[in-house]
């Protein structure tokens, strides 16, 4: 009954903004609808995602030990946060409320006259990857009230209500991309779909993925079902084929892959301790010599300029996988000194100490991974579902299961780094060779009965780096960063730098769990709202979520 009071609800808001025909008539003009076409409106708010996760993960990225700022005195780095909802980590908020959010209740409200289900499926679809992104993320939101017309003040809803909410929206959205009755017409549904170009069956199976995501967060609450989140696994993704993406055209600032070289976002941020040393050897193996290293590391991670320092001039690129610790910091010096040729590279490439190719929308070589300027952005992943597969099988003590997955996740993710190498300069794709031998050797487990939580998610860390921000964040809070694996006794997350946290909160230091609301619609005109759930104290980011607790 509730998961109905819930899509009610959201009905409610939606008829309430779009249900009054002179509100939309005020100076129309029949020649000039002042409705947009459906894929008009659906493409924008498609690549609205990317922006809103590559901006915010300035911050998550940080959190999660993915990189580190060159800056030794970067707030994220250090856990602190965007007091006062001002600085990086609230791109989102802007994006899904202010962007996105009213397209989509455009495309419900003229889909549903329209009996363009299709249309109004991915609506529900990207509304619901939308809240879950906002509340997993900043914790308690607006959820009943969003977008609800004549209203100056909002009231926030809890993140088990919100959660609640996202279940049945996804339920909707599954009533709706079923349906083929009306003008569903996929020709037509092609047209704004830049991510699944209208396939809904890919649509369906995204929503599935999402449906596994909103369950497994919930793995520390006595009420956790391992086997609903295997099922919906199972009914989502069945390989990369079904991989959802946001594309990138590159033929300008707004279409181009924010990670990318063009737009310059990513100058200050080197690959972290963490990312280098599960790959090259170090964790999984004991040893960092080249055998050892992870064959993937040459397409996600930059050599620096290098390990052999020959003259002032002159270095041998030996492949030298270096790295910054978090609020260490490292100085962008004279390019002949010894310490600016033994730095990190930069995200772009080997060897590339400063950006490439800045304001050079054109080039569509420089760069490697996801950090190209056409390099479109994952949203949701088959490795990915594969790991949290693995992760439940594991809780409910089904390790054949959780071998088979986790095995699996490994497989798919070689092939997505081929993948989205694709057209870079200098790539040796990984053989087939390669991904056996890799597959067979120490750093991966070849028994069932040997596996274990920590196996799971340090692949899976490997396998989210550099774009599954949010996912890997909310696998940390749930792990509080530094939970031991029951099994080893040893951290889930081994090798996970302790680092200095910044000790200015009430009762600090702690860990980073929230960040604040945008300071554009509520420090500025919903404080009340913000004082209701304790967001204007200055430890409000380090509160640990509700998803997170038992």
């Amino acid at each position: 009954m509730k998961k109905i009071l819930y899509i009610i609800s959201l009905t409610v808001v939606l008829s309430s903004l779009f249900g009054c025909k002179k509100y939309l008539d005020i100076n129309s003009d029949p020649a000039s609808p002042s409705v947009p076409s459906l894929p008009a409106l659906l493409a924008p708010a498609q690549a609205t995602m990317s922006r809103t996760l590559i901006f915010d993960a300035r911050a998550t990225g940080a959190y999660t030990q993915f990189w580190s700022n060159v800056a030794n005195s970067e707030v994220y780095d250090i856990h602190n946060a965007n007091q006062g909802g001002s600085g990086a980590g609230n791109q989102g908020w802007r994006d899904i409320y202010q962007l996105q959010g009213p397209s989509i209740n455009l495309i419900i409200q003229q889909g549903i006259q329209n009996e363009q289900w299709d249309y109004v499926g991915v609506a529900f679809a990207l509304r619901a990857w939308g809240f879950q992104y906002l509340t997993d993320t900043h914790s308690d939101i607006v959820f009943k009230q969003a977008w609800e017309p004549n209203r100056v003040f909002f009231d926030y809803d809890d993140q088990e209500t919100v959660y609640k909410g996202i279940d049945s929206i996804c339920r909707q959205a599954l009533v709706y991309l079923s349906r083929t009755d009306g003008k569903v017409n996929q020709a037509q549904l092609v047209r704004g779909d830049i991510m699944y170009q209208g396939n809904r069956d890919r649509w369906i199976k995204f929503v599935y993925g999402l449906m596994a995501r909103n369950f497994h967060r919930l793995t520390n609450k006595a009420n956790y079902k391992a086997d609903s989140v295997i099922r919906y696994v199972d009914l989502s993704m069945s390989s990369n084929a079904d991989n959802a993406f946001v594309p990138h055209s590159a033929t300008r600032n707004d279409d181009t892959n924010p990670m990318g070289p063009a737009r310059d976002n990513f100058s200050v941020r080197r690959q972290s301790r963490f990312i280098v040393q599960l790959m090259d050897g170090t964790i999984l193996r004991g040893n960092s010599d080249g055998a050892s290293r992870d064959p993937r590391i040459r397409g996600m991670l930059s050599v620096s300029p290098d390990t052999s320092f020959i003259s002032p001039t002159m270095t041998s690129l030996n492949g030298g996988y270096r790295f910054l610790l978090p609020s260490v910091g490292y100085v962008l010096g004279n390019a002949g000194s010894l310490t600016f040729r033994r730095g990190p590279a930069t995200v772009w490439g080997d060897s590339a100490i400063a950006n490439p190719a800045i304001a050079n929308f054109a080039d569509r070589t420089v760069g490697k991974y996801l950090f190209r300027n056409n390099a479109p952005l994952p949203v949701m992943t088959y490795h990915e579902l594969q790991f949290i597969k693995a992760e439940a099988a594991l809780i409910k003590r089904d390790k054949g299961t959780a071998f088979t997955a986790y095995r699996n996740g490994i497989s798919a993710h070689f092939d997505f780094v081929n993948a989205m190498n694709s057209g870079t300069n200098n790539y040796n794709p990984i053989s087939a060779t390669e991904r056996t031998s890799y597959l067979a050797s120490p750093a991966v487990k070849q028994a069932a009965a040997a596996l274990t939580l920590t196996d799971v998610m340090q692949q899976k860390f490997i396998g989210n780096w550099g774009w599954n921000f949010l996912e890997q964040w909310c696998d940390m809070r749930r792990y509080h960063y530094f939970d031991t694996d029951p099994e080893t006794s040893l951290p889930v997350f081994n090798g996970l730098q302790p680092i200095t946290l910044f000790s200015a909160f009430n009762g600090g230091p702690n860990l980073a769990y929230r960040l604040w609301p945008t300071n554009f619609s509520e420090f500025d005109w919903n404080r009340e709202a913000l004082r209701k759930i304790g967001a204007l104290n200055t430890n409000y980011h380090t509160l640990e979520m509700w998803f997170s607790q038992p």
